[in-house]
């Protein structure tokens, strides 16, 4: 067996954003008893943090250094076309003189800079995407099809994929579109591309779970049928759209409640909730820190999850997902969101409804809500399973240690 080679982890953000250090930090603090990983992380000025960002810098840095991890922090210059330049020289250095030999990029901006250094140093390249960053842009209006910069971008986005050694997605449509796309299908071996969706810490939701009782009762919910939502409000998670099925179920309903948990704010989801003639009084518009989510959500009975109909979202694995059948909150979305549409028709996790037809919809889940199968609790112990079993983070684990020794032996 080969001797595991050091490992560099990228991503361009800091060290206290949410989701990297959740997921990424977590998988490569963990994993760093059998192979020696270094991180990069792009930092704000010192003095633009607040207290308690900082005291949560250094308490995760430390928290890093404790497992062997060495951390190089960059200057945020506010520019990618500053931070690549400055990323690549970071990776450059570290290649030539620190020992690392794997470069595992999280997303587009830190995969170029990888790819700047690829043909300077000896090192392989391990492209994690998280998504179809080009057809973002394109999404938001950023990016404009028959202008040059859409060019340039798919230009850049075909050297990515052509250098990596290998390459990460998160679902089964996101590995199936790269293969089938015809300017990037000539340019992978299926065999480099490994599926790895987000998943989570499972005995965070297990041991909040143990207190389903209490939190409840500290939140007001005794007696009452609780959905969640726990997501940005940003656009393709369509809250506009939930909001208007959770009318028609919260009209239904009286013991029906709502709890919306966005970030950073509340303002725009309370917005949209009075827009739609939401009963506000029967919603909990909550921004609660990462840390309160599994409490949150073990507390609740159902989840709502609607995704936009868009090739980003077609190809994605939402962490949230994970979060819900962690929790053992059956899931009503629409179709269309990468594995997760097959998961809850084919393992029975939820109902598949529209939500363009809130009406419909909102029929749907009362009837679903007055099933047997929801009443008695068998759909969250099979989704408390499914949980358990196909989206704890020690799978991701092994996973990604499985891609890593893939690449020491070539």
């Amino acid at each position: 067996m080969s001797t595991p080679r050091k490992t560099l982890f990228v991503f361009h953000k800091g060290l206290t954003e949410p989701i990297p250090r959740l997921h990424g930090l977590a998988q490569v603090r963990a994993l760093a008893g059998a192979r020696r990983f270094a991180v990069i992380s792009f930092e704000p000025r010192w003095r633009r943090r607040t207290r308690d960002d900082r005291e949560l810098y250094l308490a995760t840095r430390a928290w890093l250094r404790e497992a062997g991890v060495e951390h190089v922090a960059l200057p945020l210059l506010g520019s990618n076309w500053l931070d690549i330049p400055l990323g690549a020289i970071a990776i450059l250095v570290l290649a030539l003189f620190r020992g690392v030999r794997i470069v595992h990029t999280r997303s587009y901006v830190p995969g170029l800079m990888a790819l700047l250094v690829r043909p300077l140093a000896p090192v392989r390249f391990l492209f994690d995407p998280r998504g179809l960053f080009v057809d973002e842009y394109i999404y938001a209006g950023a990016l404009r099809e028959g202008r040059g910069r859409l060019k340039f971008a798919r230009w850049l986005e075909r050297r990515l994929y052509a250098a990596a050694d290998a390459t990460v997605v998160l679902s089964g449509p996101f590995r199936d579109h790269l293969l089938s796309r015809g300017d990037l299908a000539c340019l992978l071996d299926p065999a480099s591309v490994s599926l790895i969706p987000d998943r989570v810490d499972f005995a965070r939701f297990r041991d909040a779970g143990r207190d389903r009782a209490a939190g409840r009762a500290d939140r007001g919910w005794d007696g009452a049928v609780v959905g969640a939502y726990v997501a940005s409000s940003a656009p393709w998670h369509r809250l506009d759209e939930s909001l208007r099925v959770m009318r028609g179920v919260m009209a239904a309903r009286p013991d029906v409640r709502f709890v919306v948990a966005t970030y950073p704010s509340t303002a725009r989801a309370r917005a949209l909730a009075e827009e739609a003639g939401v009963p506000v009084d029967r919603v909990d518009f909550v921004t609660a820190p990462v840390a309160d989510v599994p409490g949150i959500l073990t507390s609740a009975d159902f989840a709502i999850m609607f995704e936009a109909r868009h090739l980003i979202r077609e190809v994605c694995a939402p962490v949230k997902f994970s979060e819900y059948v962690a929790a053992g909150l059956p899931v009503v979305a629409n179709d269309g969101i990468g594995d997760v549409s097959g998961w809850i028709r084919e393992r029975r996790l939820g109902l598949l409804v529209d939500p363009d037809d809130a009406d419909e919809a909102a029929a749907r889940v009362v009837e679903y809500l007055a099933s047997d199968d929801f009443r008695e609790g068998e759909a969250r112990r099979r989704c408390l399973r499914f949980g358990e079993n196909e989206m704890d983070m020690r799978r991701t684990l092994e996973e990604y240690e499985a891609v890593y020794r893939s690449l020491d032996c070539t």
